[in-house]
């Protein structure tokens, strides 16, 4: 039997990473310790942690308000933890089974936490409409994303905690460093080109924030360019570009027509040109890096 409730999914930002810094014993146990902390966090506001999913966990709520309050608290709680979390929230009906939870309410809060920058939190229409005035009011509309199973894209919302601003919104994704001790031949790689950046990646160094940040792993000075504008990351065997920005990303592969990207996420192949926040029409503008898929 179906039944309406508010869903959270949330994890830790970068656990890969974590795990190849801090090495298997240490990043485990630092995992564990943050998953207890979550847990109270929840039991704390009324919620059910439905179960953990490795570096995060899903849990569920009666009420929305009671949703957003934990999501809001577990980011005030990030710097106790020394780690980064994003979390998605939805409501909507679910099936309860064994242990878990069934239904396409929990493929939208799962989608809505995977597309969110490390610090956000991001939720759909049906949780925010459901939302006392006063949380309500710290709801910001960005986009529609589409959702596997659902025939109309959802419409996401930030929900932000009371000391936000926009700079420290648009400055939330970490940058990763560009070292690569040691390559390896054969390997997939993307080649990034621009005209004051470039970069590498590989399965060996997987992932990079782009934008306007000095933190950024490619920065990118162009004023159309968001402070962190976009992650792109070796996933499921290739590279996924997910846009963060305000402006959208343009990605021309080929001389096929620019595709729009807004808080979404692509597959990168082939090469071609990629605008982070305009239209790419040439290789040597601000905004704009040239892109190529290979193989280290």
């Amino acid at each position: 039997m179906e039944k309406p409730l508010a869903l959270l999914f949330v994890d830790i930002a970068d656990s890969t990473l974590l795990y190849e810094l801090a090495g298997d014993r240490k990043a485990a146990a630092l995992t564990q310790r943050v998953l207890g902390g979550l847990r109270r966090i929840v039991g704390e506001n009324d919620g059910t942690v439905v179960k953990s999913l490795g570096d995060g966990l899903l849990a569920c709520f009666p009420a929305s308000d009671s949703a957003a309050r934990s999501a809001l608290a577990m980011m005030e709680r990030q710097g106790d933890f020394g780690l980064r979390l994003r979390a998605g929230l939805h409501f909507g009906p679910v099936i309860a089974g064994p242990g878990d939870l069934y239904g396409d309410a929990c493929n939208v809060a799962a989608r809505l936490e995977a597309i969110a920058r490390p610090g956000e939190i991001l939720a759909s229409d049906d949780l925010v409409d459901r939302l006392s005035p006063a949380l309500r009011k710290r709801a910001r509309l960005l986009n529609s994303v589409s959702v596997k199973g659902k025939t109309a894209p959802v419409r996401v919302h930030q929900i932000r905690d009371g000391d936000a601003t926009p700079e420290a919104e648009d400055n939330a994704t970490v940058g990763l460093p560009l070292s690569e001790p040691g390559s390896r031949r054969g390997l997939p790689s993307l080649r990034l080109s621009g005209r004051s950046a470039d970069a590498t990646l590989t399965p060996l160094l997987p992932r990079i924030a782009v934008g306007r940040d000095v933190g950024c792993g490619l920065r990118i000075s162009s004023r159309r360019t968001s402070r962190q504008h976009a992650v792109i990351e070796f996933s499921r065997g290739g590279f996924l570009l997910t846009d963060h920005s305000t402006n959208g990303t343009f990605i021309r592969t080929g001389d096929s027509p620019s595709l729009l990207l807004r808080r979404d996420s692509t597959k990168l192949t082939g090469s071609g040109l990629i605008g982070f926040g305009g239209e790419p029409l040439r290789p040597d503008e601000d905004h704009v890096l040239a892109f190529q898929v290979g193989s280290a």
